[in-house]
């Protein structure tokens, strides 16, 4: 029987223009924290890879997302498989197409555990992190984000910084996964639609709730 597929997380670098200029360490963590400061939604692409701990590529899919803080996400998986994850911050809804199954549960304190925190709390980046700027790769600028719970499901959380927008998350999980999400056509603080973060399960589908 075909098993839910799992979920949640996105990652890693565009294209850049060749005259744009190297970036001083500093000025990454100052981009991050300039842009975050006033997020209030972001929406866009993305798309998401998997490498074992051997460096084979394990999964791969890509979609489009919106969030809104503080807790509430969109993430429409197009590829390979066709899933929809929603967040309304209290409720999460997950949405197999395929198996026309619905699985419902509580949000809880779970998104504070998870790399994704950086952008969906306002407070994570200094309550839940410790945000240090790491040396750039020619004209992309890094921020390792370490985790304050010394049991958080995941280590070496870094974001890249290109021309003043994060662009890739990249983590490894508790199996020591590379995990890499990656964003494109990003827009910050859009109108985003009424039911953007609401969900109705389709008629007919089975749903679970944990």
């Amino acid at each position: 029987m075909k098993l839910m597929k799992s979920t949640v997380t996105v990652a890693a670098v565009l294209l850049l223009g060749s005259t744009v200029f190297a970036q001083a360490p500093a000025s990454a963590l100052t981009d991050f924290r300039s842009y975050t400061r006033d997020l209030q939604s972001l929406a866009g692409t993305f798309t998401q890879e998997v490498r074992d701990k051997s460096g084979r590529v394990s999964r791969q899919s890509s979609g489009s997302f919106a969030i809104a803080r503080p807790g509430k996400f969109r993430f429409i998986y197009e590829k390979p498989y066709k899933q929809t994850i929603v967040s309304d911050g209290t409720t999460v809804w997950l949405y197999d197409e395929d198996l026309n199954q619905v699985t419902i549960r509580k949000l809880g304190d779970t998104v504070s555990e998870q790399p994704l925190a950086l952008l969906l709390d306002p407070t994570a980046a200094d309550k839940l992190f410790e945000l240090k700027a790491l040396d750039p790769a020619g004209s992309i600028g890094y921020v390792e984000a370490k985790s304050k719970k010394a049991d958080a499901p995941f280590t070496d959380l870094r974001v890249a910084m290109v021309a003043l927008q994060p662009k890739e998350l990249t983590w490894r999980d508790a199996l020591q996964n590379a995990n890499t999400i990656r964003f494109g056509d990003l827009a910050k603080n859009g109108k985003l639609g009424a039911d953007a973060f609401s969900f109705a399960p389709p008629k007919g589908a089975d749903v679970l709730k944990q």
